[in-house]
C-alpha cells in the first residue's frame, strides 16, 4: 500500500512525483501502528502527502512548533515534547485532548477552552486546535524520518527551556522549514517547474468544457496561453516561462508525458479528469505538476549519437533540427502544429530577443519583426525529410565500416535498415543439419563468415540482398566527408565500437522522424497554417518587442 491512494487518479499522479526515498518515508508513517491500530488515519496520511508534495508544509510546521511548546510546557516536568506524540495512543483529536487535560497543571500561559489550546505568549497569542493535532503529529514523524532525530531535536531545542516568545517559535519554524525545503529539493520537482505546470493547467482547465484531461493539452491551448500570458509583468512571466512560445510549448509537451505516463503506469481506462470535484476523483490542477520527477524529458538517442567520440554523425545544425522535431509519438500526435510553430516562430522569437540586446531603433526592430519568419512550415518539413535521408546514409556508412571490421554489429545495422530481409539462409553447408526446427545463431563462426562473405561481395545483383546493401553502404560511406568516415577507421577498434554503439540510437532517430512525418505531419495543410499563423505571431511580436505596448 502506498501513502497516496492510487485507487484515485489524483493519487496515481501524485505517486509519480516523489522519489523512492520520499515515498518510503511517507509509507512508513502510514504503516505505523499503536496497539495493532493504525496510528494515523488514511485522511491524515493523504493530508500529509498533499502538504509535502505540493510544498504547502510551512504553515503546518509553524503550527507544529507551537504544539511542541504545548507538549513541553503543559504538564511535562522534563520539558520534553515526545510524550504527547508517542504516548497519546492513535493520533485522533479526542486522544490528544484527553492526554493534555490529564496533564494540565494550571499553567496560566495555556487555556484549554472549546476545541483548542490557546497559548498566551508575551508578545502574541496563538492557538492550536485538536482537529489539527493528528496531522501535526504525522508531520513530526515525517520530519524525524526525513531529516533525522538529532537535526529535528536541535531545531526544536530553543522551544524547550524557558517559555519562548511567539517570535522565537516563528524563528524555530523558519529554520525547520528551511531544512525541509533542502531535503525536498532532491526528492520533488523544482518549484519553478511546478509554477509553470500549474499556470498552464489552470488556464487549460478554464477553457475545457468538461474539465481538463490529456486531450485538453492541445495546439490551440498552447497558442492561446502564450498569447494571453507572454505580456505578463517580468516577475510573473519569468516564473511561468510564458514570455517565449518555446517555453510554453515545452511545458505542454512535458505535461503530455506526465499524463500519458500516469495512464500507462496505472492502466487507466480513460483520460485523467482534472478539476475541483474531489469526491468524483478529479485531480486538483495545483497538484498535478508533481507527477513526474523520474521521467526523463530528453530523448537519450540523440545525445548518444551526438556524444560519439571521434565520429561526427551529426553536425550542430542537424542536432538542433532533430531536437525541434522529435518529442515522441504522444507529443507528436497531440501537438503536431505546435512542434512546427516552435521550430519556425520559436526560432524567429529567439532572433528578435537577440536583436533587442543591441538596442536597435523602434523602426528597425519593427522592420525586423515584419520580416519574420525567415522560413515556413514546408521548408522545415523538407529539412526533416532531408535529415531522415541523412540518417539512413549514416547508417549505411556505418554498415560499411562494421563490415570491413567484420564486427557483429553489422548484423544489427542490416536488420535496422532492412528489417524484412531474410537472413535465415546463412547456414553453412559444412555445418551439421540446420533443419527447419533449428535456430540459426549469428554467433556461430560459420554463420558470421557467410554473412560477411555475402556482405562484402562486389557484384550486387539485388538491391535488397546483402551484396546490394553493401554496395549502398560503400556509396554512402564514400559520400560522407566527416570526421571518422574514412576507410582506414575500420582498423581502429575504438572508432569501430563508436559505430557499433551508434546503430541502435541512429535507427531510433530515423524511425521516430519518419513516424512523425508520415503519421502526423502529412495530414495537415501547412500552406494554409502558415498563412494563418504568420500575422498572429507577428502581431504578438510587435506587442512584445515593437513598442506597440508603450
Amino acid at each position: 500500500m502506498t501513502i497516496v491512494d492510487t485507487a484515485l487518479p489524483e493519487g496515481r499522479v501524485l505517486e509519480q512525483g516523489k522519489s523512492a526515498e520520499l515515498s518510503a518515508c511517507l509509507q512508513l508513517i502510514q504503516e505505523t501502528t499503536v496497539d495493532d491500530v493504525e496510528k494515523y488515519s488514511a485522511k491524515t496520511c493523504r493530508e500529509l502527502a498533499r502538504a509535502i508534495v505540493c510544498r504547502t508544509y510551512a504553515p503546518a510546521i509553524h503550527e507544529l512548533c507551537h504544539l511542541v511548546v504545548i507538549a513541553a510546557h503543559l504538564g511535562a516536568p522534563d520539558r520534553r515534547y515526545e510524550s504527547l506524540f508517542w504516548d497519546s495512543g492513535p493520533a485522533r483529536p479526542r486522544g490528544f485532548r484527553d492526554f493534555l487535560e490529564q496533564r494540565h497543571t494550571g499553567n496560566p500561559a495555556f487555556d484549554m477552552v472549546g476545541g483548542e489550546v490557546a497559548i498566551a505568549y508575551a508578545d502574541k497569542p496563538f492557538a492550536v486546535t485538536y482537529g489539527r493535532m493528528p496531522l501535526l503529529s504525522a508531520l513530526l514523524e515525517f520530519l524525524m524520518t526525513a531529516l533525522g532525530y538529532i537535526p529535528l531535536d536541535e531545531a526544536l531545542t530553543p522551544l524547550l527551556g524557558e517559555m519562548p516568545t511567539a517570535a522565537q517559535v516563528s524563528d524555530a519554524a523558519n529554520e525547520l522549514s528551511k531544512q525541509a525545503y533542502g531535503y525536498l529539493q532532491a526528492h520533488l520537482p523544482a518549484v519553478q517547474e511546478q509554477r509553470k505546470n500549474r499556470s498552464f493547467l489552470a488556464f487549460a482547465a478554464a477553457r475545457a468544457a468538461d474539465g481538463l484531461s490529456l486531450e485538453a493539452v492541445t495546439d490551440e491551448n498552447v497558442l492561446a496561453y502564450w498569447l494571453a500570458h507572454s505580456r505578463d509583468d517580468d516577475s510573473e512571466g519569468a516564473a511561468t516561462d510564458a514570455r517565449t512560445y518555446r517555453g510554453v510549448f515545452r511545458t505542454a509537451a512535458h505535461l503530455i508525458r506526465i499524463l500519458r505516463h500516469a495512464e500507462e503506469k496505472y492502466h487507466l481506462d480513460g483520460a485523467l479528469p482534472i478539476g475541483a470535484d474531489r469526491d468524483s476523483g478529479e485531480i486538483d490542477p495545483a497538484e498535478l505538476e508533481q507527477a513526474l520527477a523520474e521521467i526523463d524529458d530528453r530523448d537519450t538517442a540523440l545525445s548518444e549519437v551526438a556524444a560519439g567520440v571521434g565520429v561526427k554523425f551529426l553536425n550542430r545544425r542537424e542536432i538542433e533540427s532533430l531536437e525541434q522535431a522529435l518529442f515522441g509519438d504522444d507529443v507528436g500526435g497531440a501537438l503536431t502544429r505546435s512542434i512546427l510553430r516552435n521550430a519556425v516562430f520559436g526560432d524567429a522569437q529567439a532572433r528578435l530577443i537577440q536583436a533587442t540586446r543591441g538596442k536597435p531603433s523602434a523602426e528597425a526592430l519593427q522592420e525586423k519583426i515584419l520580416a519574420e519568419p525567415d522560413d515556413d512550415y514546408q521548408a522545415r518539413l523538407a529539412d526533416y525529410i532531408s535529415l531522415g535521408e541523412h540518417l539512413e546514409r549514416v547508417m549505411f556508412a556505418a554498415l560499411h565500416v562494421l563490415g570491413l571490421a567484420r564486427h557483429r554489429a553489422a548484423v544489427d545495422a542490416v536488420l535496422a535498415l532492412r528489417p524484412d530481409l531474410d537472413l535465415g539462409t546463412l547456414d553453412d553447408a559444412e555445418e551439421p543439419n540446420w533443419g527447419d526446427g533449428n535456430v540459426v545463431s549469428f554467433r556461430a563462426k560459420s554463420a558470421l563468415d557467410g554473412f560477411f562473405h555475402r556482405l562484402m561481395t562486389e557484384n550486387a545483383t539485388d538491391a535488397d540482398d546483402l551484396a546490394g546493401l553493401a554496395a549502398n553502404a560503400r556509396a554512402a560511406h564514400k559520400g560522407i566527408a566527416r570526421q571518422g568516415f574514412a576507410d582506414e577507421v575500420a582498423g581502429d577498434s575504438a572508432i569501430v565500437e563508436v559505430f557499433a554503439e551508434a546503430i541502435a540510437p541512429l535507427a531510433r532517430l530515423r524511425r521516430e522522424l519518419a513516424a512523425f512525418l508520415e503519421k502526423h505531419a502529412d495530414a495537415i495543410d501547412w500552406d494554409d497554417e502558415i498563412k494563418t499563423d504568420t500575422p498572429t505571431f507577428r502581431d504578438q511580436f510587435l506587442l512584445l518587442y515593437g513598442g506597440q505596448d508603450g
